[in-house]
């Protein structure tokens, strides 16, 4: 049956079929040859209708367009203006590859937003992250925090999402649990930031005003508040002695637990300090390179002179472990542009949708991992979820047309029990109540 969908067009059982099978390859990162994605295949055949769709969502164009200088910047830093560094054209094709991929996934899933529920979308990126996992054998080094964590979350998450609050904080407290169990302190703590940010949507304000700025405020407070609480329980041993022994190892190096255990930063402080232009997606680091960054690290009272730092950081190319270093450096300027203007959309659009109380638990992970992986995650593994934050933040025009002014309170006829699950409405003609949501499906 033919529905009424949103300004990209008419959506059809086919479409949405099409549309759950392309959320499903952006959650997968299989490649072959010199790092050709699936979701850069899917874009490439779909791309008539995924480019008009988005139009549907503010900014989702220029941050494409300024994807795509990105991706010429790399090439002209290293084809032009590399100096005496020696340049890998496979390694250009390479990295320009990664953050095709990631534009592709981008466009893919706020073209799947039209077609599909938001908890539909994030089933099918699961269900493909998973089937990722079985083709590869995932990272048995600790499969739960390095394979399984993500897809698993964002699966009971998406199936929860339609019930109620409760639910999502109960799934949320069991991802907790099991990455605490599993030596994944970072992803437990992801789980208690989404959990508290739920929380705080279920204490009912006398007015629902739509102020994200001030929201993104409170985020940043609860961030660190949540913060603090668990490297206090870190040290104190109560989430086990080997996280203990680690954190205050970590503490005593640096005086921070993410410097001490993230010591990327300093190299990508002290090599972008050095050119901040950067250096292009082809180019090798050469040796004065390679002192700058260790230098940087050794400043976090960090030894870099070990087999991690000459191979995997600088071993044949620039690896900072972090979305926004890695795009910085290889794509220069507009790599840096595109990144802050990604983590700037989706935490506003984010805000906007906590502010009004219709933040899902879903999101809540999504934008806590996301900002995470933006200082201190490699592009490699983080760019389907960032574009997945992207997917799930976004609001389409016509809900954007709903909202309240930002400085008129808004007073709710009830509170909403479940989470916001911004989709185009299939029946936008109904006559049945919308449960006192303060923002309406997407509709014509």
């Amino acid at each position: 049956m033919t529905e009424i969908g949103t300004s990209s067009g008419v959506r059809t059982g086919a479409s949405r079929a099409v549309a759950a099978v392309a959320a499903a390859l952006v959650g997968m990162r299989f490649s072959f040859g010199p790092g050709i994605t699936l979701p850069i295949i899917a874009a490439l055949l779909l791309l008539p209708v995924w480019w008009p769709a988005l139009r549907t969502f503010r900014w989702a164009r220029p941050l494409m367009v300024l994807g795509v200088l990105a991706l010429v910047s790399g090439a002209v830093l290293s084809l032009v203006f590399a100096g005496d560094r020696a340049v890998d054209s496979s390694l250009l094709v390479r990295e320009s590859l990664t953050l095709l991929s990631m534009l592709s996934g981008i466009g893919l899933l706020l073209w799947a937003r039209t077609q599909l529920a938001t908890s539909h979308l994030a089933i099918a990126f699961a269900l493909g992250a998973l089937v990722n996992v079985a083709i590869t054998g995932g990272n048995t080094t600790n499969l739960w925090k390095f394979s399984l964590s993500f897809p698993l979350a964002f699966l009971a998450l998406a199936l929860a999402m339609r019930r109620s609050r409760w639910g999502e904080l109960v799934v949320l407290g069991v991802v907790a649990v099991i990455s605490v169990a599993a030596d994944s302190r970072s992803f437990s703590s992801f789980a208690l930031i989404a959990g508290a940010l739920v929380l705080l949507q279920l204490v009912p304000p006398r007015q629902l005003r739509s102020r994200p700025w001030l929201t993104l405020g409170g985020l940043a407070l609860l961030g660190i508040t949540v913060f603090l609480v668990i490297q206090t329980l870190l040290v104190e041993g109560v989430l086990g002695s080997a996280a203990q022994q680690r954190t205050q190892a970590q503490l005593d190096a640096s005086g921070s637990l993410i410097t001490g255990g993230r010591p990327e930063l300093g190299a990508a402080m002290a090599l972008l300090g050095a050119q901040p232009l950067g250096y292009g997606s082809g180019t090798l680091p050469n040796m004065s390179d390679v002192i700058i960054a260790k230098n940087g690290m050794e400043a976090l009272s960090y030894d870099p002179d070990n087999g991690y730092v000459d191979r995997y950081l600088f071993g044949g190319h620039f690896e900072v472990h972090s979305v926004l270093g890695d795009l910085w450096i290889r794509f220069g300027l507009p790599g840096a542009l595109f990144a802050l203007l990604l983590l700037a959309v989706a935490v506003h659009a984010a805000a906007v949708r906590v502010s009004l109380r219709r933040g899902s638990a879903l999101l809540a992970l999504l934008l806590a991992l996301g900002v995470w992986d933006m200082f201190f995650s490699p592009l490699l593994t983080s760019y389907n979820t960032l574009a997945l934050l992207l997917a799930c933040a976004l609001l389409s025009n016509a809900e954007r047309a709903r909202l309240p002014r930002a400085h008129v309170g808004v007073t709710p006829p009830s509170f909403p029990r479940r989470a916001s699950d911004a989709c185009p409405d299939p029946h936008p003609h109904s006559t049945r109540p919308r449960s006192g949501h303060a923002i309406v499906p997407d509709t014509p």
